[in-house]
């Protein structure tokens, strides 16, 4: 009596590994350039060298650089001048009615159909930074795109033009650090020497239309103009000779850099804010100087300071450092009596606004612009002790 498969006594083959059918080969060289004879078989794409001995077709990079064909000189219009990267080239080996590149393989394409081109405007799209191309990209939304960037720079110059430039005159300060080197060393001779100058008046500028006022000239045209570049040297002059002092006097830290810059800018502030606020409980209005004008006339005062401080490190004695601070403080006092006498007394001529001042009101502003000048002494005396 026969038993049961499962019952038998006799167990089953061992299993084995399966034996690989196909022989492996080493992976192919890299193709080389054809040295010549333009025949098929030497063309790194030609039909013999990519068909094996085992009847593969094997495929490979073409070499970055060479051109669409190799057997441009002399092959045939052979499969062996097909070039994949080539757009709209058909492969010869593809079989018809499949969308691969691999024969009887298709690859993204069902079986019977075509894959149609796209539009023109996509067809012709250009090569991104990384080398693949921007999707959706092309002549027309690169140019919408240009315009919308160009749009939107014109908007945000247009609104830093009305915001910004209403609370910072950027024209008047390039306006003021236009000078020339004659007009820096007359300047400076008239802030050291000012009663040798005979006209403190400014010049005005008027249209060449109708000769209408149209403010004043600038620096490089008129010496009696205020400017902010010879102010602004003369702080960073003074910020470094005082470090310079301190080091002298083996007292020197970086903090002294910072102090002296904030001494002198918080001087230069209060007494922009004291002309402002008199000007305007004076009631002064018409001709005037700008913000940016009246901080030039503050910042002369370091010219006279610079100087004092040279004479103390040079040493030469408490007599003489009193003679040139005196000296110099009486120079930029007078300086600032003629030279802001038009913002707080302008004259009826070159005045946009024609107003009659009483007896008191030009005693007060009198007053004002003399307890301006004086006041340098305190700011000179605590700038200049460094």
């Amino acid at each position: 009596m026969a038993q049961p498969p499962y019952m038998s006594s006799r167990s089953p083959p061992p299993l084995q590994h399966p034996k690989p059918t196909h022989p492996a080969y080493p992976p192919p060289e890299p193709p080389h350039t054809p040295t010549g004879g333009g025949s098929a078989n030497s063309s790194p794409y030609s039909q013999a060298q990519r068909i094996s001995q085992d009847g593969y077709i094997r495929y490979s990079s073409p070499p970055v650089g060479e051109s669409n064909s190799n057997g441009g000189s002399g092959g045939s219009g052979s499969s062996s001048s097909f070039n994949a990267y080539a757009p709209g080239q058909q492969n010869p080996n593809t079989r018809s009615g499949y969308g691969g590149n691999t024969p009887g393989v298709g690859v993204g394409v069902g079986v019977g159909h075509t894959h149609a081109p796209g539009p023109q405007g996509y067809s012709s799209m250009s090569n991104n930074a990384f080398g693949g191309t921007w999707p959706g990209m092309n002549d027309a939304t690169a140019q919408m795109g240009v315009q919308f960037g160009k749009s939107a720079v014109a908007a945000g110059q247009d609104y830093v033009e009305k915001n910004f430039t209403r609370y910072l005159p950027l024209h008047l300060i390039k306006v003021s650090f236009s000078v020339t080197n004659s007009y820096v060393l007359n300047k400076l001779r008239l802030v050291l020497f000012p009663w040798k100058n005979k006209t403190w008046s400014r010049q005005v500028k008027r249209s060449t239309v109708d000769g209408a006022m149209e403010g004043w000239q600038s620096p490089r045209d008129d010496i009696n103009a205020p400017d902010l570049y010879i102010p602004t040297m003369a702080l960073v002059t003074y910020t470094l000779l005082s470090a310079l002092a301190s080091g002298l006097q083996s007292r020197f830290h970086p903090e002294v850099l910072g102090v002296s810059l904030s001494k002198s800018l918080a001087v230069v502030i209060l007494e922009f804010c004291a002309i402002k606020l008199g000007c305007y409980l004076l009631d002064v209005r018409g001709g005037g100087a700008s913000g940016v004008e009246l901080i030039g006339y503050g910042g002369y005062k370091f010219v006279g300071i610079i100087a004092v401080i040279i004479v103390n490190m040079l040493g030469f004695g408490r007599i003489i450092w009193w003679s040139s601070f005196i000296y110099t403080f009486g120079a930029n006092a007078f300086f600032l009596l003629r030279s802001l006498k038009y913002v707080l007394l302008p004259d009826a001529s070159v005045s946009t606004v024609t107003t009659t001042l009483s007896h008191s009101q030009r005693s007060r502003r009198v007053q004002f612009l003399f307890f301006m000048a004086m006041s340098q002494v305190l700011w000179m005396g605590w700038l200049s002790r460094v």
